[in-house]
């Protein structure tokens, strides 16, 4: 299970969110059963819906973080543990890591 207890709530949410411990431990669930065949990739996208809109409650940052699945998941299998969305003045998005 993926804890880091030391992890920061953005104070600027205007322009990052970083996802809570708890949503990446659920997300890392999903993409080990997943990764294993014990469900299918639609399945695997309705879990993921819920568990991020359950954690990010701006659209916009939420629905970035849908349409980037495949980075943000690759992210959570490498075992990042602080994930965080940023966007910048022009509303560019990006994801931000602290590698382990």
């Amino acid at each position: 299970m993926i804890n880091n207890p030391d992890w920061n709530q953005p104070q600027e949410k205007v322009y990052f969110h970083q996802i809570s411990q708890e949503c990446i431990s659920k997300l890392a669930e999903v993409v080990a059963t997943l990764s294993k065949g014990k469900i299918d990739i639609e399945t695997a996208f309705r879990m993921y819906d819920q568990i991020l809109s359950d954690d990010i409650d701006d659209p916009e940052f939420l629905s970035f973080a849908l349409g980037n699945l495949s980075e943000l998941s690759s992210y959570i299998a490498k075992g990042n543990v602080n994930i965080r969305i940023h966007r910048n003045d022009v509303d560019e998005l990006w994801f931000d890591v602290d590698e382990v």
